[in-house]
């Protein structure tokens, strides 16, 4: 049978949802066969996510937005006034002030013309302007930024961090000797947990929920025309001076609270927790692979026109038992039984020791067995050695008296000749 037609029928068998037959499939039996004594790597990986907050900075923050933004909106304003003496062609700005100036200084008169007009050369030019220069400005403008990086730490480490590292893995490597060729396999899939995704969120909603509109806010805040005037002005220090407005204005006195909070909040604020599990790949599952490797091998080789053949009449490969076989067969036993644990500890530590009480016994068995076989051996290989050895005498005497009378036999020829000639 050609290997395309073999693997054209299981695969037909198996885009067709015929299962139960493949079961007596000839090509089927017989690449299972060489994938579970072939060499296989698996990896199954399952990473989850637990994340628990801290609710205290949250209602703390939560509590206090109010209260800033509105101080942010409605930042202090004071009216701040320069003097300056400039050429009188820079004057923008005169007042009462500037000619009381000028009559004070009469060396910066240059004339007096005949209707009493006075010309200066120079004035004193006062400007006026609103400014946000306050101390209390400057101390909201600071907890802003405090605020910002208090908040954004915390939020890319629960919603952000670690996105990659969650969900199902799985991987396989295979390698088949097929006789005839070499299969080699791999296989990959990457199953990404949505977990951190804020709409995902279904355990926690509302905490989530509120984390993200602080985050949003804060940053919102950041971000104002007022925070972007008053980073030209240096930040205060901490401990915070508690002028009249910061102590009794009861927005300011907020953010004051706020700003202590932060100081003083010694936590992290939320645990993230990564759980990896490894669970046993169970015969099921391992046989689902296996059939989701002869399906790609199937589907292949059903697009190739000529190929080589393949004989499925082959004896079987015996499977050994591995740490992993152990592995899945308890797992099955675990997963199938409804034994309580302490009762089903017991069973399997009783039977294993009667078990290997059993192999112990039949190892004795055997061992007395070889050695009953080998001194046998060893007295007939005795019993031949002598029957050869007298074999071997009895040869070197037959041979020593045939030498002898060969020898005798000449010397009484020899003396009768002699006789003879000494008569004549």
């Amino acid at each position: 049978m050609e290997n395309r037609d073999a693997v054209q029928t299981t695969y037909e068998k198996m885009i067709n949802g015929q299962n139960p037959e493949l079961e007596n499939d000839a090509f089927y039996k017989y690449f299972f066969n060489l994938l579970e004594t072939g060499m296989n790597y698996c990896k199954f990986m399952n990473v989850k996510l637990i994340k628990s907050i801290d609710e205290e900075w949250v209602n703390e923050i939560e509590e206090a937005l109010p209260a800033l933004y509105e101080v942010v909106m409605n930042p202090r304003k004071f009216i701040e006034e320069q003097r300056e003496v400039v050429n009188i062609a820079m004057a923008r700005n005169i007042n009462a002030e500037s000619v009381r100036h000028l009559i004070q200084h009469s060396d910066m008169i240059d004339k007096y013309d005949e209707s009493g007009n006075v010309v200066p050369n120079r004035i004193l030019n006062v400007f006026k302007e609103e400014s946000y220069n306050v101390y209390e400005n400057r101390f909201v403008c600071t907890l802003l930024a405090e605020l910002q990086q208090f908040v954004n730490k915390r939020y890319n480490v629960i919603f952000e961090q670690s996105k990659d590292e969650l969900g199902t893995f799985f991987e396989m490597e295979s390698r088949v000797d097929n006789y005839t060729e070499t299969v080699e396999y791999k296989f990959q899939v990457k199953i990404r947990d949505k977990q951190t995704d804020l709409d995902n969120e279904k355990d926690n909603t509302n905490i989530f929920f509120r984390i993200a509109k602080i985050y949003k806010t804060v940053n919102s805040l950041v971000n104002t025309e007022f925070v972007r005037i008053m980073r030209s002005y240096p930040a205060v220090r901490h401990p915070i001076v508690k002028t009249n407005v910061i102590g009794k204005n009861k927005n300011y006195k907020a953010c004051h609270k706020l700003w202590n909070f932060i100081y003083t909040y010694d936590k992290v604020g939320y645990r993230v927790e990564l759980v990896k599990q490894e669970p046993v790949i169970s015969r099921q599952f391992e046989k689902e692979i296996y059939n989701s490797f002869i399906w790609n091998y199937a589907m292949l080789h059903n697009q190739v026109e000529e190929t080589s053949k393949v004989d499925v009449n082959r004896d079987k490969i015996q499977k050994e038992t591995d740490i992993k076989y152990i592995r899945q067969l308890l797992d099955e036993i675990i997963r199938n039984c409804d034994i309580p644990d302490a009762n089903l500890r017991k069973i399997v530590q009783s039977e294993l020791t009667n078990l290997q009480a059993k192999r112990k016994n039949e190892i004795v068995r055997l061992e007395r067995i070889r050695r009953k076989n080998r001194l046998a051996e060893q007295q007939m290989a005795q019993k031949l050695a002598e029957q050869s050895q007298e074999d071997l005498t009895a040869k070197s005497v037959k041979a020593a008296d045939t030498k002898e009378e060969q020898k005798s036999g000449s010397s009484k020829k020899g003396f009768a000749g002699r006789f003879k000639r000494k008569k004549k």
